[in-house]
């Protein structure tokens, strides 16, 4: 998340938190942001799409990395070595600190420590727990 936010920060891009089809969740269409953490509308000047309303986008091509390019239906199964691809793809551009001529920039590969830890300092600032999420995680660091 804060690899992307870094890269929407930089291009002046929004950013859609579309974390439907979570392993968390039994409901593939449901998106997982929301129901772990209250919804935001901007992370330090990016505008961001987080709830429900990411049912009713329909993002435009053309996208990057090229593979969702493909008509949806062949993108459903990923191997392994795709999503290494799309992740390498994804830290080369967002290490070169350039923007892509894509419209959608899909970062659905992990990023994590391909960012500088000011990144992510702003997304721990900027997101919160739902609260029911929260007093869990009390109770927990209070028993323990």
């Amino acid at each position: 998340l804060a690899a992307a936010w870094r890269f929407a920060k930089q291009t002046g891009r929004t950013l859609a938190i579309d974390w439907r089809g979570s392993c968390y969740l039994d409901e593939p269409s449901t998106n997982a942001f929301p129901v772990f953490f209250e919804p935001v509308q901007d992370i330090a000047g990016v505008r961001v799409i987080c709830d429900d309303k990411i049912n009713q986008c329909s993002f435009p091509g053309p996208f990057f990395p090229t593979w969702w390019n493909k008509p949806s239906i062949d993108c459903v199964y990923r191997p392994d070595e795709q999503i290494f691809r799309e992740r390498d793809e994804l830290d080369q551009l967002f290490q070169s600190r350039k923007d892509s001529d894509a419209n959608t920039v899909v970062c659905d590969a992990c990023l994590m420590w391909r960012c500088d830890q000011e990144a992510e300092r702003e997304i721990f600032r900027s997101i919160r727990p739902r609260p029911e999420i929260q007093s869990r995680i009390d109770a927990i660091y209070r028993e323990h």
